[in-house]
């Protein structure tokens, strides 16, 4: 029984700061704490959390390695500019080997998650938003009608409608989407069916999210997904 204790409370550590960087994570997602801004003081975070600043110290360097935070010259931990490489490196991290298992997983997660975000836009997108929405749009139809591909266009579309629903989590969570997608529709939209058939689809979403028709906003998005998901 001798050597299970000390890996009892290497686990029961690991637990703790993990939850230290789960914390500090969420404070980012949610717009909290922004890029720039200095994170809680060593001594206040052992504090809120009861444990020895020890394990708020390998928390820090857990988040350092996955590039949310870094530590500056004269003392402090600052939130670094985060880009979606960032929100996906620990995600991808965990996910299948299998590409085609990957790519069914997220199609299956965008349908889940995708069109209550097309119905929120539709509930919330002010006008502003709608124009951002129109300009991606047209640039899609004009790169449509040359022939050329539209996944850069496609994955703007919808981040845009995401910050339609104003909710700083929801962007996180699209930018991560759009980042384990990227390779995926690379390749999809050198077909030029696909591009058009996107343009297609994310017209009758931005109808919608324009009318402020939040149930035909829903179905046009779960449509949508669905027609990608048969061409991967």
């Amino acid at each position: 029984m001798g050597p299970s204790a000390p890996n009892s409370e290497s686990a029961r550590r690991r637990k703790l700061y993990e939850k230290i960087a789960a914390h500090i994570r969420g404070l980012i997602a949610s717009g909290e704490l922004r890029p720039g801004q200095a994170l809680p003081s060593e001594r206040k975070l052992a504090e809120q959390f009861k444990v020895g600043r020890a394990v708020v110290r390998e928390a820090v360097r857990q988040l350092e390695a996955h590039g949310l935070v870094e530590s500056r010259h004269g003392g402090g931990n600052y939130v670094r500019e985060i880009t979606s490489e960032h929100l996906v490196a620990p995600i991808a991290s965990v996910l299948s080997n299998s590409k085609a298992q990957l790519r069914q997983e997220l199609m299956e997660a965008r349908l889940l998650f995708e069109p209550q975000v097309a119905r929120q836009a539709a509930a919330r997108a002010d006008e502003g938003d709608i124009r951002r929405l129109e300009a991606v749009i047209l640039r899609q139809k004009e790169r449509v009608e040359r022939g050329q591909p539209t996944p850069k266009e496609d994955a703007e579309f919808h981040s845009l409608l995401a910050q339609a629903t104003h909710n700083a989590v929801v962007e996180r969570v699209m930018e991560v989407i759009n980042g384990l997608l990227e390779d995926s529709y690379e390749r999809l939209f050198q077909h030029g069916e696909r591009s058009r058939r996107s343009l297609e689809g994310n017209s009758r979403i931005l109808e919608a999210v324009m009318q402020h028709d939040q149930e035909a906003a829903e179905q046009a998005m779960r449509e949508h997904i669905a027609d990608v998901a048969r061409s991967l």
